[in-house]
């Protein structure tokens, strides 16, 4: 891809692809947008293919942790430096570049907030390519590759440094030590050698959710649904009202729930699944989309995102489904972000399927 460079105009579409590939969850995204505005000072970020780099190694860098937390307490500045020069030190390499660890709600923006502190050049790719809600549901991850040495810390020194430990132990001793950060910690995970990017990271993701947002910019109060939906690439699932929402919280994990839109036409019911993310849809009870793909509900009116944590009933809604990562779609990774990762007890609807 030529050399691009992320300034003031293009922080809108940012917050809005990176919100559409939230698949409702990810955080909202506009906090951060603020952040970003702030960050770049009249400047501008390069955002560049992995290919423009000759060689070297980038860092994925995000934050871990309640989002709600992020947004009563931002960042006030120098948060990933530590924690990135601890990361530097101990595998003795000096970053060429920043991935996002997730292209998703907030981390798709925050970056570039990160790139803004560090002075150093965003990479076109993430860990991710959507939003997902664990560690262990990193690309890297999913390929049997370690994700420590890894650090998470804040600007008051604060530092925490794992490494040796599986995904799954990393994940869990994270989210154990966030209360002693506040509830979020910027985070740096284990270099990624650039000429392995391809088999590692979703690469493009950055750019196609600057796509998207530009493209969903231009969804008006009286837009056709089925023609905006198409803009993205999009298909409707369904046009209705939000008719009930079922929450049920955990003492451990994530809370789960389901939304059930009725449709404006034809009385169809459409269920969707959800825990951090909105992760199957099921139409009159048979599954027709499911994660790893992207389910979005939208606002009828405004076309914004609904997140899953403040869906209500009554609402005016549109449901999108959007194709995923192809990364995701490969036999040897499906299974760590299919139905089944979140206990939904069905098979990944493959897209070919999705009709």
């Amino acid at each position: 891809m030529p050399v691009r460079h992320l300034g003031e105009p293009d922080v809108d579409h940012l917050a809005r692809g990176t919100a559409l590939l939230g698949s409702g969850g990810g955080g909202q995204t506009d906090a951060a947008a603020r952040l970003l505005r702030r960050s770049l000072a009249g400047g501008r970020i390069p955002l560049l293919g992995h290919e423009e780099l000759p060689g070297g190694h980038v860092v994925p860098v995000g934050i871990v942790g309640a989002v709600s937390a992020f947004t009563e307490r931002l960042p006030s500045g120098g948060e990933w430096a530590p924690v990135l020069a601890a990361i530097a030190d101990r595998t003795r390499t000096r970053p060429a570049g920043l991935v996002s660890i997730e292209a998703g709600g907030v981390n798709g923006v925050v970056a570039f907030v990160a790139a803004a502190e560090l002075g150093l050049p965003v990479i076109d790719a993430d860990l991710q390519g959507r939003a997902l809600p664990r560690l262990d549901q990193m690309s890297v991850a999913a390929l049997g590759e370690p994700l420590t040495p890894l650090a998470i810390g804040d600007a008051t020194g604060r530092l925490l440094v794992l490494d040796g430990l599986s995904p799954q132990a990393t994940e869990r001793i994270v989210r154990s030590a966030l209360t002693e950060f506040g509830g979020w910690a910027a985070i740096v995970l284990r270099p990624l050698p650039v000429e392995l990017l391809d088999r590692l990271a979703i690469t493009g993701s950055l750019s196609r959710a600057l796509d998207l947002g530009a493209r969903h910019a231009a969804w008006t109060r009286d837009a056709d649904p089925y023609e905006a939906a198409a803009s993205l690439g999009a298909r409707v699932l369904v046009t209705g009202r939000v008719v009930e929402v079922v929450r049920h919280r955990s003492g451990v994990g994530f809370g789960r729930g389901s939304v059930i839109v009725r449709a404006d036409r034809g009385g169809v019911l459409v269920r969707l699944e959800m825990e951090n993310e909105y992760l199957l849809a099921l139409v009159d009870g048979r599954p027709a989309v499911s994660t790893p793909d992207i389910l979005c509900v939208l606002d009828r009116a405004t076309g914004l995102p609904v997140p899953c944590d403040t869906v209500r009933g009554g609402a005016e809604v549109v449901a999108l489904h959007l194709p995923g990562p192809a990364f995701w779609w490969r036999p040897e990774v499906v299974d760590a972000v299919a139905p089944r990762a979140f206990g939904l007890d069905t098979d990944p609807i493959p897209p070919e399927a999705e009709r």
